[in-house]
Protein backbone atom coordinates (compact mmCIF):
# COMPACT_ATOMS: atom_id res chain seq x y z
CA UNK A 1 0.00 0.00 0.00
CA UNK A 2 2.73 2.25 0.77
CA UNK A 3 4.63 1.69 -2.68
CA UNK A 4 1.35 1.76 -4.18
CA UNK A 5 0.75 5.68 -2.55
CA UNK A 6 4.85 6.32 -3.38
CA UNK A 7 4.59 5.56 -7.12
CA UNK A 8 1.49 7.50 -7.67
CA UNK A 9 2.92 10.27 -6.26
CA UNK A 10 6.17 10.40 -8.52
CA UNK A 11 4.18 9.67 -11.29
CA UNK A 12 2.27 12.64 -10.18
CA UNK A 13 5.07 14.77 -10.07
CA UNK A 14 6.64 13.72 -13.19
CA UNK A 15 3.27 14.28 -14.99
CA UNK A 16 3.78 18.04 -13.59
CA UNK A 17 7.32 18.14 -14.51
CA UNK A 18 6.39 17.60 -17.92
CA UNK A 19 3.16 19.96 -18.09
CA UNK A 20 5.41 22.99 -16.51
CA UNK A 21 7.58 21.69 -19.50
CA UNK A 22 5.75 21.85 -22.45
CA UNK A 23 4.09 25.19 -20.84
CA UNK A 24 7.50 27.00 -20.89
CA UNK A 25 7.88 25.82 -24.52
CA UNK A 26 4.73 27.15 -25.30
CA UNK A 27 5.23 30.65 -24.01
CA UNK A 28 8.42 31.20 -25.91
CA UNK A 29 6.64 31.69 -29.24
CA UNK A 30 4.80 34.46 -27.69
CA UNK A 31 7.69 36.34 -26.49
CA UNK A 32 9.78 36.11 -30.09
CA UNK A 33 6.55 37.23 -31.53
CA UNK A 34 6.69 39.87 -29.15
CA UNK A 35 10.51 41.17 -29.97
CA UNK A 36 9.89 41.34 -33.57
CA UNK A 37 7.40 43.40 -32.96
CA UNK A 38 9.47 45.83 -31.65
CA UNK A 39 11.59 45.56 -34.19
CA UNK A 40 9.32 45.97 -36.18
CA UNK A 41 8.24 48.87 -34.78
CA UNK A 42 11.48 50.75 -34.94
CA UNK A 43 12.20 49.94 -38.69
CA UNK A 44 9.06 52.03 -39.01
CA UNK A 45 10.31 54.38 -36.93
CA UNK A 46 13.66 55.23 -38.48
CA UNK A 47 11.82 54.87 -42.07
CA UNK A 48 9.79 57.69 -41.42
CA UNK A 49 12.72 59.47 -40.11
CA UNK A 50 15.08 59.28 -43.04
CA UNK A 51 13.48 61.96 -44.85
CA UNK A 52 13.74 64.82 -41.80
CA UNK A 53 17.44 63.37 -41.51
CA UNK A 54 18.41 63.99 -44.90
CA UNK A 55 16.54 67.41 -45.01
CA UNK A 56 18.97 68.22 -42.39
CA UNK A 57 21.96 67.30 -43.68
CA UNK A 58 20.80 69.14 -46.83
CA UNK A 59 19.75 71.94 -44.64
CA UNK A 60 23.67 72.28 -43.15
CA UNK A 61 25.20 71.44 -46.31
CA UNK A 62 23.43 74.56 -47.98
CA UNK A 63 24.34 76.12 -44.88
CA UNK A 64 28.16 75.68 -45.01
CA UNK A 65 28.68 76.66 -48.84
CA UNK A 66 26.46 79.66 -47.90
CA UNK A 67 28.95 80.15 -45.58
CA UNK A 68 32.18 79.78 -47.56
CA UNK A 69 30.56 81.55 -50.61
CA UNK A 70 30.13 84.56 -48.80
CA UNK A 71 34.09 84.33 -47.71
CA UNK A 72 35.44 84.20 -50.95
CA UNK A 73 32.74 86.89 -52.21
CA UNK A 74 34.25 89.11 -49.12
CA UNK A 75 38.08 88.56 -50.48
CA UNK A 76 36.75 88.65 -53.82
CA UNK A 77 35.43 92.24 -53.30
CA UNK A 78 38.60 93.23 -51.46
CA UNK A 79 40.51 92.55 -54.23
CA UNK A 80 38.63 94.49 -56.37
CA UNK A 81 39.26 97.25 -54.11
CA UNK A 82 42.58 96.88 -53.70
CA UNK A 83 43.12 96.94 -57.37
CA UNK A 84 40.97 100.16 -57.56
CA UNK A 85 43.16 101.68 -55.50
CA UNK A 86 46.23 100.97 -56.87
CA UNK A 87 44.89 101.43 -60.49
CA UNK A 88 43.63 105.17 -58.55
CA UNK A 89 47.28 105.85 -57.08
CA UNK A 90 48.91 104.93 -60.30
CA UNK A 91 47.04 107.22 -62.32
CA UNK A 92 47.54 109.89 -59.59
CA UNK A 93 51.56 109.73 -60.75
CA UNK A 94 50.51 110.19 -64.64
CA UNK A 95 52.28 113.51 -66.30
CA UNK A 96 48.15 114.32 -67.73
CA UNK A 97 46.44 115.90 -65.83
CA UNK A 98 43.09 114.19 -67.05
CA UNK A 99 44.11 110.86 -66.05
CA UNK A 100 45.11 112.39 -62.35
CA UNK A 101 41.21 113.96 -62.54
CA UNK A 102 40.84 110.56 -63.39
CA UNK A 103 42.45 108.74 -60.20
CA UNK A 104 41.19 111.62 -57.99
CA UNK A 105 37.53 110.77 -59.13
CA UNK A 106 38.21 106.73 -58.84
CA UNK A 107 38.94 107.62 -55.30
CA UNK A 108 36.10 109.18 -54.69
CA UNK A 109 33.79 105.81 -55.77
CA UNK A 110 35.71 103.87 -53.87
CA UNK A 111 35.00 106.03 -50.92
CA UNK A 112 31.31 106.01 -51.48
CA UNK A 113 31.41 102.01 -52.11
CA UNK A 114 33.74 101.13 -49.55
CA UNK A 115 33.65 103.67 -46.61
CA UNK A 116 36.08 101.34 -44.48
CA UNK A 117 38.77 102.79 -46.74
CA UNK A 118 37.86 106.17 -46.45
CA UNK A 119 40.17 107.44 -43.74
CA UNK A 120 43.00 106.21 -46.13
CA UNK A 121 42.07 107.72 -49.00
CA UNK A 122 41.31 111.25 -46.85
CA UNK A 123 44.86 110.73 -45.65
CA UNK A 124 45.85 110.51 -49.16
CA UNK A 125 44.30 113.37 -50.74
CA UNK A 126 45.34 115.03 -48.33
CA UNK A 127 48.88 114.41 -49.31
CA UNK A 128 48.20 115.05 -52.32
CA UNK A 129 47.11 118.55 -52.53
CA UNK A 130 49.91 119.38 -49.56
CA UNK A 131 52.48 117.98 -51.97
CA UNK A 132 50.79 119.65 -55.07
CA UNK A 133 50.39 123.21 -53.90
CA UNK A 134 53.05 123.51 -50.71
CA UNK A 135 54.73 126.40 -50.20
CA UNK A 136 54.62 127.73 -53.27
CA UNK A 137 54.32 131.57 -52.71
CA UNK A 138 55.85 132.98 -55.75
CA UNK A 139 53.51 133.49 -59.20
CA UNK A 140 50.92 135.34 -60.14
CA UNK A 141 48.93 136.61 -57.43
CA UNK A 142 45.73 136.19 -59.21
CA UNK A 143 46.85 132.33 -60.43
CA UNK A 144 44.16 129.89 -59.06
CA UNK A 145 44.72 126.22 -57.96
CA UNK A 146 45.61 123.86 -60.35
CA UNK A 147 42.91 121.71 -61.97
CA UNK A 148 43.72 118.43 -59.83
CA UNK A 149 44.45 120.39 -56.56
CA UNK A 150 40.71 122.02 -56.90
CA UNK A 151 39.12 118.59 -58.07
CA UNK A 152 41.27 116.75 -54.73
CA UNK A 153 39.59 119.60 -52.74
CA UNK A 154 36.20 119.19 -54.09
CA UNK A 155 36.66 115.53 -53.61
CA UNK A 156 36.99 116.45 -49.95
CA UNK A 157 34.95 118.79 -49.37
CA UNK A 158 32.18 116.88 -50.42
CA UNK A 159 32.71 113.27 -48.58
CA UNK A 160 30.78 111.95 -45.78
CA UNK A 161 32.59 113.18 -42.53
CA UNK A 162 30.95 110.37 -40.37
CA UNK A 163 33.42 107.40 -41.74
CA UNK A 164 36.56 110.10 -41.61
CA UNK A 165 38.02 107.96 -38.65
CA UNK A 166 41.64 108.84 -37.87
CA UNK A 167 41.94 110.12 -41.32
CA UNK A 168 44.61 113.20 -41.50
CA UNK A 169 43.71 117.02 -42.23
CA UNK A 170 47.13 118.33 -42.73
CA UNK A 171 46.85 121.05 -44.78
CA UNK A 172 49.33 123.72 -43.41
CA UNK A 173 51.48 125.50 -45.35
CA UNK A 174 49.18 124.90 -48.64
CA UNK A 175 48.84 127.96 -51.38
CA UNK A 176 45.11 127.76 -52.31
CA UNK A 177 44.22 131.20 -53.39
CA UNK A 178 41.11 131.44 -55.35
CA UNK A 179 40.31 128.27 -54.42
CA UNK A 180 36.92 128.27 -55.89
CA UNK A 181 33.37 126.83 -54.20
CA UNK A 182 33.65 123.40 -53.05
CA UNK A 183 30.10 123.11 -51.58
CA UNK A 184 27.20 121.58 -53.66
CA UNK A 185 23.36 121.62 -53.50
CA UNK A 186 21.54 119.65 -51.29
CA UNK A 187 18.09 118.38 -52.39
CA UNK A 188 16.95 116.63 -49.53
CA UNK A 189 17.45 119.98 -47.58
CA UNK A 190 16.74 122.26 -50.55
CA UNK A 191 19.96 124.65 -50.01
CA UNK A 192 23.49 124.76 -50.31
CA UNK A 193 25.73 123.07 -48.56
CA UNK A 194 29.71 123.85 -47.50
CA UNK A 195 32.57 121.89 -47.64
CA UNK A 196 33.52 119.45 -44.70
CA UNK A 197 36.77 120.35 -42.63
CA UNK A 198 36.33 120.05 -38.96
CA UNK A 199 39.68 120.56 -37.07
CA UNK A 200 41.43 120.53 -40.23
CA UNK A 201 44.64 121.75 -39.98
CA UNK A 202 45.59 125.16 -42.30
CA UNK A 203 48.04 126.91 -40.24
CA UNK A 204 50.07 129.35 -42.42
CA UNK A 205 47.87 128.60 -45.21
CA UNK A 206 47.36 130.99 -47.79
CA UNK A 207 43.22 130.93 -48.57
CA UNK A 208 42.93 134.37 -49.84
CA UNK A 209 39.55 134.88 -52.01
CA UNK A 210 39.12 131.37 -51.27
CA UNK A 211 35.12 130.72 -51.37
CA UNK A 212 34.05 128.66 -48.31
CA UNK A 213 30.61 129.76 -48.18
CA UNK A 214 28.62 127.42 -45.74
CA UNK A 215 31.77 125.22 -45.06
CA UNK A 216 31.85 123.31 -42.20
CA UNK A 217 34.85 124.25 -40.12
CA UNK A 218 34.56 123.66 -36.38
CA UNK A 219 37.34 123.64 -34.13
CA UNK A 220 39.59 124.16 -36.91
CA UNK A 221 43.26 125.16 -36.76
CA UNK A 222 44.14 128.46 -39.22
CA UNK A 223 46.89 130.20 -36.75
CA UNK A 224 48.28 132.89 -38.94
CA UNK A 225 46.11 131.88 -42.33
CA UNK A 226 45.86 134.04 -45.23
CA UNK A 227 41.92 134.43 -45.52
CA UNK A 228 41.76 138.19 -46.90
CA UNK A 229 38.77 138.78 -49.17
CA UNK A 230 37.62 135.10 -48.48
CA UNK A 231 33.85 134.84 -48.40
CA UNK A 232 32.77 132.88 -45.37
CA UNK A 233 29.22 133.97 -45.42
CA UNK A 234 27.20 131.01 -43.20
CA UNK A 235 30.56 129.31 -42.28
CA UNK A 236 30.71 126.95 -38.98
CA UNK A 237 34.12 128.37 -37.28
CA UNK A 238 33.35 127.79 -33.68
CA UNK A 239 36.03 127.00 -31.71
CA UNK A 240 38.40 127.35 -34.49
CA UNK A 241 41.78 128.80 -33.83
CA UNK A 242 42.50 132.22 -35.72
CA UNK A 243 45.10 133.77 -34.03
CA UNK A 244 46.92 136.05 -35.79
CA UNK A 245 45.00 135.15 -39.09
CA UNK A 246 44.30 137.73 -41.97
CA UNK A 247 40.90 138.13 -43.10
CA UNK A 248 40.91 141.84 -44.32
CA UNK A 249 37.90 142.28 -46.38
CA UNK A 250 36.24 138.89 -45.93
CA UNK A 251 32.81 138.24 -45.67
CA UNK A 252 31.66 136.78 -42.65
CA UNK A 253 27.87 137.33 -42.67
CA UNK A 254 26.14 135.22 -40.23
CA UNK A 255 29.07 132.78 -39.30
CA UNK A 256 29.15 131.02 -36.19
CA UNK A 257 32.22 132.54 -34.76
CA UNK A 258 31.85 131.40 -31.20
CA UNK A 259 34.54 131.19 -28.78
CA UNK A 260 36.96 131.54 -31.45
CA UNK A 261 40.46 131.98 -30.42
CA UNK A 262 41.51 135.32 -32.79
CA UNK A 263 44.36 136.98 -30.89
CA UNK A 264 45.86 139.48 -32.72
CA UNK A 265 43.87 138.20 -35.76
CA UNK A 266 43.13 141.31 -38.45
CA UNK A 267 39.18 141.73 -39.62
CA UNK A 268 40.15 145.32 -41.13
CA UNK A 269 37.28 146.24 -43.25
CA UNK A 270 35.27 142.51 -43.02
CA UNK A 271 31.79 141.92 -42.97
CA UNK A 272 30.44 140.40 -40.00
CA UNK A 273 26.93 141.61 -39.86
CA UNK A 274 24.99 139.70 -37.70
CA UNK A 275 27.80 136.72 -37.15
CA UNK A 276 27.85 134.46 -33.72
CA UNK A 277 30.60 135.77 -31.49
CA UNK A 278 29.97 134.65 -27.88
CA UNK A 279 33.08 134.72 -26.12
CA UNK A 280 34.88 135.07 -28.95
CA UNK A 281 38.65 136.07 -28.03
CA UNK A 282 39.52 138.78 -29.56
CA UNK A 283 42.18 140.17 -27.92
CA UNK A 284 44.59 142.93 -29.09
CA UNK A 285 42.70 142.09 -32.94
CA UNK A 286 42.16 144.77 -35.36
CA UNK A 287 38.42 145.27 -36.25
CA UNK A 288 39.56 148.94 -37.77
CA UNK A 289 36.47 149.77 -40.07
CA UNK A 290 35.07 146.32 -39.25
CA UNK A 291 30.71 145.68 -40.57
CA UNK A 292 29.42 144.03 -37.60
CA UNK A 293 25.58 145.44 -37.01
CA UNK A 294 23.48 143.39 -35.16
CA UNK A 295 26.19 140.71 -34.24
CA UNK A 296 26.05 138.84 -31.23
CA UNK A 297 29.55 139.79 -28.71
CA UNK A 298 27.69 138.77 -25.80
CA UNK A 299 31.35 138.14 -23.17
CA UNK A 300 33.64 138.68 -26.33
CA UNK A 301 37.24 139.48 -25.21
CA UNK A 302 37.99 142.61 -26.90
CA UNK A 303 40.51 144.01 -24.78
CA UNK A 304 43.90 146.12 -26.07
CA UNK A 305 41.85 145.59 -29.81
CA UNK A 306 41.39 147.97 -32.04
CA UNK A 307 38.22 149.25 -32.92
CA UNK A 308 38.31 152.41 -34.66
CA UNK A 309 35.61 153.29 -36.65
CA UNK A 310 34.08 149.84 -36.38
CA UNK A 311 30.09 149.54 -36.70
CA UNK A 312 28.70 147.84 -33.61
CA UNK A 313 25.03 149.12 -34.42
CA UNK A 314 22.20 147.04 -33.15
CA UNK A 315 25.05 144.25 -31.84
CA UNK A 316 24.63 142.52 -28.51
CA UNK A 317 28.29 143.38 -26.12
CA UNK A 318 26.21 141.95 -22.79
CA UNK A 319 29.24 140.83 -20.53
CA UNK A 320 32.04 142.06 -23.31
CA UNK A 321 35.21 143.11 -21.89
CA UNK A 322 36.67 146.02 -24.07
CA UNK A 323 39.19 146.97 -21.58
CA UNK A 324 42.35 149.08 -22.80
CA UNK A 325 40.61 149.22 -26.73
CA UNK A 326 41.85 151.18 -28.91
CA UNK A 327 40.36 154.07 -30.53
CA UNK A 328 37.14 153.35 -28.95
CA UNK A 329 35.65 156.78 -29.01
CA UNK A 330 35.81 156.44 -32.84
CA UNK A 331 33.65 153.16 -32.99
CA UNK A 332 29.72 153.39 -33.07
CA UNK A 333 27.53 151.91 -31.17
CA UNK A 334 23.71 153.33 -32.13
CA UNK A 335 21.39 150.61 -30.59
CA UNK A 336 23.69 148.51 -29.35
CA UNK A 337 23.19 146.28 -26.18
CA UNK A 338 25.95 147.17 -23.59
CA UNK A 339 24.70 145.49 -20.45
CA UNK A 340 27.47 144.94 -18.26
CA UNK A 341 29.73 145.90 -20.97
CA UNK A 342 33.14 146.70 -19.40
CA UNK A 343 35.76 149.07 -20.42
CA UNK A 344 33.56 151.50 -21.81
CA UNK A 345 34.39 155.51 -21.03
CA UNK A 346 31.90 156.17 -18.09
Amino acid sequence: MTRLSTLAQLRRISHRGTRHGSQRQARRPRTDTHTAGNRLQWAALVASSLPGIAALAALLFTWVSVEQSGKQLQIAERGQVTGRFNAAIGNLASPAVDIRLGGLYGLERLMRDSPHDQPTVVTLLTAYVREHAHGKVGGSASARPATDVQAAMTVLANRDPRHDGSGDFDLRNVRLRHLGYLGMWDRSRQRVIGINFPEADFSAADLSDADFEHAHLAGAVMAGTALREATLDGAELADAVLADADLARSHLVRADLRRIQAAGAHFEDTYLTKAEMEEAGLRRASLVRASLPGAILRGADLRQADLRDADFTGADLTGADLTGAKNLSTAGFDGAVLKGTRGLPS
